[in-house]
C-alpha cells in the first residue's frame, strides 16, 4: 500500500522512499550478490572524524584497551571492502556509498561496530555531522559505517525493498573482514535511517547487541514482522515532528512492550522539554523511549531534528541543518554511544 505524503514533503526526511511492497517490482540491478566494487577511495586523514564526542558520562568499557579479544582471523578482501587500514575509507558498491571509519586501535583488537544511517536528502557525512559517531567510535573502540543512499543529495532516499539487502550484505561482510567483536554490533539511524534500523531489528535481530532508531518506525512486532530475539532498544521521537508523527513512535513502543511483555515504565530523566522512560522484560531486556519538545528552524522539520547536534550545514547538496535549536538536555549521538557501550550482547 502506498503511503501518502503532503506535497511539501517531496524532499522530506521522513517520507522519502517506498514501502517494501511497492519496491518488490522495482529493478534490482546491482544487488549485492551481483555487484562488484565500483571504487575504493581512502581518506587516511582521520580529521574527517569530527571532534566533539565529549565526555558522555559512561565508562570506557567499550574501548579496545579494556580486555577486547585480538582482531579476528585475516579474511581476504574480495568484496565491497577493499582496505582495512586505520582511517576513513570510502567504498562504492551496488549504488550505495559507504564511509567506513576504522580507529587505529581496531587494527589489532576486535572492536565493536556501529552502523549509522542517514535520512532522506542526506549523506553519510551529514549524518556524522549530527551524531559525531566517527569521533565517538574512535573514543570508545568501534568501527563506524555510514552509508549514503543512491543518488546525490538532496535527492538521496532509501528504497526498503532494494537497499536494505544491499546494506545488510555490506554489514555482514564488514563484521567478517574487519575482525569485529560480534557481541558489540549495533545500529542507529535517523528518519529513513531510523526506519531502516527498525526494519533491521525485525529482520536481522540475531546480528545486533542493541539498536537506537530515531524518528523512524518499521517493525510492527506482529506476526512474522517480529524480531527473532529480544534486543535492547533506545528510541527517540520529537513530539512536534511534522514529518513522522509522534504517535507512530508511541505505537512502535507500545507494540514492543506488549510483544516482550515488559513492565514499567521507570522514568530515567525528565524536565519541561523531554522525558526518558524505560520498560524492562523478564529477561532484563530494556526499551528506552526518549521524547522531546525541541524544534529546528526549517518549517519542514520542526521536531524532526537531532537534539544536541552542532550541525552547521554546508555539506554539498545539504538543504538545511538538521540540528534542534539549543539548548538541549542531552546530545543524541552521545546518548546512543553510551547505550551501545552499556549493552553488549551477553
Amino acid at each position: 500500500m502506498r503511503r501518502w505524503c503532503p506535497a511539501v514533503l517531496v524532499l522530506s526526511i521522513g517520507c522519502g522512499g517506498t514501502t517494501a511492497d511497492e519496491s518488490s517490482d522495482a529493478a534490482t540491478d546491482g544487488a549485492p550478490g551481483d555487484a562488484a566494487v565500483d571504487t575504493s577511495v581512502t581518506d587516511t586523514g582521520a580529521a574527517d572524524a569530527q571532534d566533539g564526542g565529549g565526555d558522555s558520562g559512561s565508562t570506557d568499557s567499550g574501548s579496545p584497551d579494556s580486555g577486547s579479544p585480538d582482531v579476528g582471523p585475516d579474511v581476504p578482501l574480495t568484496g565491497c571492502i577493499t582496505d582495512k587500514s586505520a582511517g576513513t575509507h570510502v567504498f562504492k558498491c551496488a549504488g550505495v556509498t559507504y564511509d567506513v571509519t576504522i580507529p587505529a586501535a581496531c587494527t589489532t583488537k576486535a572492536c565493536g561496530l556501529v552502523l549509522d544511517v542517514h535520512g532522506a536528502t542526506m549523506t553519510g557525512r551529514m549524518e556524522d555531522a549530527n551524531t559525531q559517531m566517527r569521533a565517538l567510535g574512535d573514543k570508545y573502540g568501534y568501527v563506524v559505517i555510514q552509508p549514503t543512499a543512491p543518488g546525490s543529495a538532496p535527492t538521496t532516499s532509501w528504497t526498503p525493498g532494494i537497499d536494505d539487502d544491499k546494506v545488510h550484505s555490506v554489514l555482514v561482510e564488514a563484521i567478517a573482514v574487519l575482525g569485529v567483536d560480534a557481541k558489540r554490533v549495533h545500529m542507529t539511524g535517523f528518519s529513513q535511517g531510523g526506519m531502516m534500523t527498525s526494519r533491521f531489528l525485525c529482520r536481522f535481530a540475531e546480528l545486533f547487541a542493541s539498536v537506537a532508531p530515531a524518528a523512524g518506525t518499521g517493525c510492527s512486532f506482529f506476526g512474522l514482522d517480529t524480531p527473532s530475539r529480544e534486543v535492547p532498544v533506545l528510541y527517540l521521537h520529537g513530539t512536534k515532528d511534522v514529518l513522522v508523527a509522534f504517535t507512530e513512535g508511541v505505537k512502535q513502543r507500545d507494540a514492543a512492550v506488549a510483544a516482550w511483555k515488559m513492565s514499567g515504565p521507570t522514568t530515567l530523566s525528565s524536565d519541561a522539554s523531554h522525558s526518558r522512560k524505560q520498560w524492562t522484560s523478564a529477561k532484563g531486556t530494556v526499551f528506552e523511549f526518549v521524547q522531546h519538545d525541541y524544534k529546528a528552524p526549517p518549517v519542514t522539520l520542526q521536531g524532526h531534528c537531532y537534539p544536541g547536534s552542532t550541525d552547521k550545514g554546508g555539506e554539498p547538496g545539504q538543504l538545511f541543518s538538521f540540528a534542534c535549536t539549543p539548548p538541549s538536555a542531552f546530545v543524541w549521538g552521545e546518548e546512543v554511544m553510551k547505550f551501545f557501550v552499556a549493552h553488549p550482547r551477553t
